[in-house]
């Protein structure tokens, strides 16, 4: 994102602008995942969130170092991760269910805060063509960022790769007996390796395949923020 910005041909005083923008859009997307993951956990019982500080919008609880660096460089990353205790879900009976429901919460969230930012996105846009401002101009460039990192965030965490959660939603379909493996265990151990295997052919060899992957998840949840911003600016075109 950043190399991607300083290629741009932006001004100094533009490029600080997006940068603005994108860490505004950063810190409301990692946020909102992790609060959706602490929130659903505490909802169906188990409290340990709570205890953890995690049931916040504070991005200071949930911002991860590395994670928010790699975003801004490599266009990928992720928050500190929330941790439950699947013992105490008590809500329902099933707790495959209510794990299934904690894993998704978090990409459940980020489509949510993408379809908000699209239907404002769609409105101030409508704004900018009658009334050319700056604050206009910069709040839709905010809305355009924080739509882009909420649906990377989505699209990366969907992977079924451990430990994201895409994987764990999988994992809630095998037998317990699977699971509990020797060989299983092993697995879980090594497999995140394969995304930094991803990202470093992405960096080396110009052959961008996590970022593809990602593109191709991404791409339903696009289109219907698409549709959602398209219909909120042909609704306030026809009202200012």
């Amino acid at each position: 994102m950043i190399v991607q910005l300083l290629q741009s041909g932006l001004s100094g005083k533009e490029m600080v602008l997006h940068l603005l923008c994108m860490l505004f859009a950063i810190t409301i997307s990692f946020s909102f995942h992790e609060f959706m993951h602490a929130r659903v956990a505490v909802w169906l019982g188990d409290d340990t969130p709570a205890h953890m500080g995690r049931v916040t919008l504070n991005p200071v609880a949930h911002l991860d170092p590395m994670g928010t660096l790699l975003i801004l460089v490599a266009g990928f990353g992720w928050g500190k991760p929330v941790l439950y205790n699947p013992n105490n879900l008590k809500k329902f009976k099933s707790a495959r269910l209510m794990n299934t429901m904690v894993h998704l919460a978090g990409v459940t969230g980020n489509f949510i805060v993408a379809l908000i930012a699209s239907l404002i996105g769609g409105i101030i846009y409508g704004l900018c063509m009658k009334y050319d401002h700056v604050v206009l101009t910069t709040l839709y460039l905010v809305t355009l960022y924080t739509v882009s990192f909420s649906l990377m965030l989505l699209a990366f965490n969907l992977l079924p790769i451990p430990p994201l959660d895409g994987f764990h939603v999988l994992e809630e379909l095998l037998p317990y007996k699977v699971r509990s493996s020797a060989g299983y265990m092993k697995f879980q151990r090594y497999a995140p390796m394969a995304l930094w295997v991803l990202f470093l052919l992405g960096t080396f060899s110009r052959l961008p395949i996590l970022s593809m992957i990602i593109e191709v998840v991404e791409f339903p949840f696009s289109l219907v923020c698409g549709l959602v911003e398209t219909l909120s600016y042909q609704l306030i075109s026809l009202l200012v």
